[in-house]
Parts: structure tokens; sequence; C-alpha cells
């Protein structure tokens, strides 16, 4: 895919997580140098920009009636009318870079799903998600089956802009998009996938590399941001949001992840 408008980045945000964007491209700047896409901010009414990076702002707006923020979706929905690309990579404000971004498999996965059709590649799959089912065609890829329990997840991917809207529903949270918009994609038959687990997860090594993800109910998720920060010279005042803390059974099930990342992955034989 040479058309490199083609393509956009979108990092979905809003006005209250202001303090992420300079991390976040700080990061991204040292992680992808040189990224000839443009990117989309989805912001209500502030704008941001970086040196060398070609951010737009979307300023999505607040309601008129009410002057709130309109809901998750409602940004997510406005900001997409605004984007031209066919392809747009979704992340988020606080999938902040830890390693450098693979552009080879990335635009890989987009010459497939522009010769197959495909709507969506996931390129941070997590762990308990599946079930899943390797594809026979290209080894890197697992198809999510429409039973599959979250056929639509918010980590970083590759989307066709116009399938994506299609399975946004006004006034939903990007929790519930994802709950039930995976209800709704249940009942569609659509082209689902995301990166080979074994292949990726298994050795750590990732097309998007993130800490799944940095923000955690509001909250600074210390692992995922104050040693990268510190390497990379990135001053926070963490004391406003405060650290997130896991509890004893959230700490037993991280520490259960971590230790299965290796392992061998759920699929469908």
């Amino acid at each position: 895919m040479d058309d490199t408008s083609q393509l956009a980045i979108l990092v979905n945000s809003t006005d209250s997580f202001e303090d992420c964007w300079q991390p976040f491209f700080t990061l991204f700047a040292k992680y992808w140098s040189n990224c000839p896409h443009p990117i989309i901010l989805n912001t209500e009414t502030k704008v941001f920009s970086y040196p060398g990076l070609n951010i737009q702002c979307s300023q999505v707006g607040v309601n008129d009636d009410s002057g709130t923020r309109p809901s998750w979706s409602d940004c997510l929905i406005r900001c997409l009318d605004k984007i031209n690309s066919q392809y747009i990579l979704y992340v988020q404000d606080d999938y902040f870079l830890n390693d450098y971004v693979n552009t080879t498999i990335l635009y890989d996965f987009l010459e497939i799903m522009e010769c197959e059709g495909y709507s969506h590649i996931r390129l941070r799959e997590t762990l308990g998600i599946g079930p899943y089912k390797p594809s026979s065609k290209y080894p890197l890829l697992w198809e999510i089956p429409q039973r599959a329990n979250y056929r639509i997840g918010l980590q970083a991917g590759l989307w066709v802009k116009d399938r994506l809207k299609f399975y946004l529903e006004p006034n939903e949270t990007g929790w519930e998009f994802e709950r039930w918009g995976s209800i709704r994609a249940r009942k569609i038959k659509d082209s689902f996938f995301c990166q080979n687990l074994d292949y990726f997860n298994g050795q750590e090594k990732y097309i998007f590399p993130y800490y799944p993800t940095g923000i955690v109910q509001g909250k600074w998720l210390e692992a995922a941001v104050v040693d990268l920060f510190k390497q990379n010279h990135i001053e926070v005042d963490y004391s406003i949001r405060g650290f997130y803390q896991l509890n004893q059974k959230q700490k037993l099930i991280q520490l259960l992840k971590n230790q299965s990342r290796k392992l061998l992955m759920r699929y469908i034989p």
C-alpha cells in the first residue's frame, strides 16, 4: 500500500486526558520516527502539537443543548466523520509505546486487508479473550470468530474506517462498545483477525508495543509508566491522578497472566 493517505493514525482521547499527550507523543516520535501518516488526536475543544509529527486535533465539540461532553461513542463517530482515509490504526492515549513499531508487518497486514477485504486486524490481543481460529492462509494471523467473547476490542488495531463506524452506536461508553458491540458483531458475517498470539505474545515481540494500559480507572498504572517515563526523561506529576492500586486478587491474576504469556494460547483447532 504505497498511498500513505490511505492510513490515518487515530489516537482516541478526551480533553481531560491532556496530561497523557506529551508522554504519548514523545514516545511515539521516538519509536515511530518519520511516521508518514496523518495523526488524528480525538479531542473535544483542545489542540496539541509535537515537533515532527503531523497531528490534527478533531475538536469534535460539545453538545449544543447542554454544553456537556458527548458520549464516548458519539465523540468517536464525530471523529471518524472527519477522517478521509480508508484505513485507520486505532490506538488510545495511554497506549505508551515502549519499543519500535514493526512497520514491516503493519504494512503487510494492511496489504492483506486490502487484498482480502478484511475489516479489522487487532495488533495487541490480550489473554483470556478468545477462542481463536488460526488462519490457514496467513500464519501470522488468527481469526476472531463470530462467537468470540470479545469479537470487538479496543486494543490497538487496524480497521476499515467505515466498518468501525458501522458497529458504533450513540451514547455508549468504551466498555459498552466492547461488550454490546461484540454482541452486535456476532450476528454479522465479517472478517475480524488478530496477531498470532503464539508468535507475537509468546516472544513478547509486538507490532505496536505497549503495556495495556497506562491508565486504569483514571489513575496511572505504575508498572506501565514509571520506569518507561524515567528512561525517556518524561516528567509527570503523578500526584494529580495518583496510582491505581491492584487488590490481592488482581495481583494474582496479573502474576498468572505474566507467567502464562509464553505458554500456548487458546484457539479453535
